[in-house]
């Protein structure tokens, strides 16, 4: 609109200037001033070029605010869920681990990470490597009350699964809760279970990591399995094992979160920025 508003400027200014030299109005170059020529508008009335001129940037100010107050209309309405897919990273930050953290030894601890890591970053468990993919990507999208849940792209973190699953359920869940909420973009957390994992097809990268983690779901009471995934992705269960495996965090965004475009997240990933 401002563009249009400078074009229209730059022609209301020339025919001015045509009127005034075509209208046999004669004024030697260095007399002639925007105060002094005058012109007849449409409604019969005089004007002087500085006023239509003033008219003009008046009008051009008043578009630069309207596009403001519209860019601001868009920035209120522009939701995270509105834009992104399953499967795209969100530039999520879960922050740094605050302490040292050996992979756990003992049933029912956590570890495995050092002080200063970024949560957000992929560690090993139970097998020598960690899951490649790194950062936090969208599991679930609710386009209607505009809510995004996202899950970790790895493991972040290893747990040692004990003697009593019901137990471990609600210290992996609680674990996450504590751990990786950001209260500025999250509203609840909670760990990955057995109904989330056979909501993804087991080759698709969201479920497969190429790594062994456990599910926040009871198998069996009775010899302590927990569910978990194998390292091509199906759907299995164990007891507690002689070695941690990872485990997955899942965070619900808050209602509405807005986005404010594309970039890369601390891993290269192509990613939705959050506010």
């Amino acid at each position: 609109m401002k563009r249009l508003f400078k074009q229209k400027y730059g022609v209301i200014l020339g025919l001015l200037i045509g009127i005034v030299f075509m209208g046999g109005v004669s004024y030697a170059v260095d007399n002639l001033s925007s105060e002094s020529v005058s012109y007849k508008k449409k409604d019969g009335n005089l004007t002087t070029v500085k006023q239509a001129l003033d008219e003009l940037i008046t009008k051009s100010s008043k578009v630069d605010e309207l596009e403001e107050k519209v860019n601001d209309f868009k920035k209120l309405n522009t939701y995270l869920a509105d834009y992104v897919s399953i499967g795209d990273y969100i530039d999520y930050d879960a922050g740094t681990w605050t302490d040292n953290a050996e992979k756990p030894t003992k049933q029912g601890n956590f570890g495995g990470h050092i002080q200063g890591q970024s949560k957000n970053t992929s560690v090993a468990c139970f097998e020598t490597t960690g899951p490649k993919l790194q950062g936090w990507r969208v599991l679930s999208v609710d386009k209607d009350n505009k809510i995004v849940t996202i899950i970790h792209a790895g493991q972040p973190e290893c747990y040692y699964h004990g003697d009593d699953p019901n137990n471990s359920v609600i210290k992996l869940n609680e674990h996450v809760q504590n751990t990786y909420l950001n209260p500025l973009y999250a509203s609840s957390a909670r760990a990955m279970n057995k109904n989330d994992a056979e909501s993804i097809n087991k080759d698709n990268t969201l479920r497969n990591t190429e790594t062994n983690y456990w599910l926040a779901t009871v198998y069996d009471n009775t010899n302590n399995y927990l569910y978990n995934i194998n390292v091509g992705g199906g759907v299995g269960r164990s007891s507690n094992d002689i070695r941690a495996s990872g485990y997955r965090p899942i965070i619900t965004l808050k209602t509405k979160l807005l986005v404010t475009g594309k970039g890369t997240d601390e891993f290269g990933n192509t990613a939705w920025k959050i506010e």
